[in-house]
């Protein structure tokens, strides 16, 4: 795409999503299904924070539970906190509630867990984008289709809309009113993330919030960094 491209992307990130305050510079949860929907539940209409803070505390918390060198990557043991999920959100240090109020966020993610193990999906090898998993996270009161798109992604599924999405980033990057191809948004990426320093999967990850968030229909401008610590489902 040519070194002016990648400086102007880079740029771009620089005013828009920032190393230094843009929450999402991590590589997702590739080959952790535990912490993916974790991360997909509690991040809706909630603060992301910090390493420390926010969804990644809650991952924190249930990875020293679980007290494994292994990933987090067998859903049955959230799913063993069906019946018992105010244990649950005793374990994760956290209470909040699924948006339409119906159950806290820890119930949630233990039924999904339980309905995607029923149709057959007990770990991030499993999950992929057919109607018997998206319809196993809508069944959950509270949960819905962004929900699973979300957990898709920080699978590591790219789905056709997810490299629509970053491809749309790219050209907004570089500022082109022209849309680029898939194979020159890559390249951009590609460039970009060796600029940066950082891994394209960290790269893509904090790229494809970004644009997920910037695009939700009750924005009505582009959100500023300070502002948009908060995942909508």
């Amino acid at each position: 795409m040519g070194i002016t491209n990648t400086q102007s992307a880079v740029s771009f990130i620089e005013s828009e999503l920032p190393l230094a305050a843009w929450p999402h510079w991590n590589d997702g949860w590739q080959q952790e299904a535990e912490a993916a929907i974790l991360d997909a539940i509690f991040s809706a209409r909630a603060a992301y924070g910090t390493p420390s803070t926010g969804v990644r505390a809650v991952i924190a918390k249930w990875r020293g539970y679980r007290q494994s060198s292994e990933p987090l990557d067998d859903l049955a043991a959230l799913a063993a906190f069906a019946d018992r999920a105010d244990e649950l959100a005793i374990i994760l240090g956290n209470r909040q509630r699924v948006p339409g109020n119906y159950s806290t966020k820890a119930e949630a993610v233990a039924l999904a867990a339980a309905a995607l193990i029923a149709a057959e999906c007990t770990g991030s090898s499993d999950i992929s984008d057919t109607d018997a998993h998206r319809d196993a996270i809508i069944s959950v009161p509270g949960l819905g289709a962004r929900t699973f798109e979300l957990l898709l992604f920080l699978s590591g599924t790219l789905t056709p809309a997810s490299v629509d999405l970053l491809t749309r980033f790219a050209a907004e990057a570089i500022g082109s009113e022209e849309p680029l191809s898939t194979a020159d948004g890559t390249a951009l990426l590609t460039a970009v993330s060796q600029e940066l320093g950082v891994s394209i999967a960290t790269l893509t990850h904090a790229a494809w919030r970004y644009q997920r968030t910037a695009e939700q229909p009750r924005r009505q401008s582009k959100p500023v960094v300070a502002d948009v610590l908060a995942e909508s489902a």
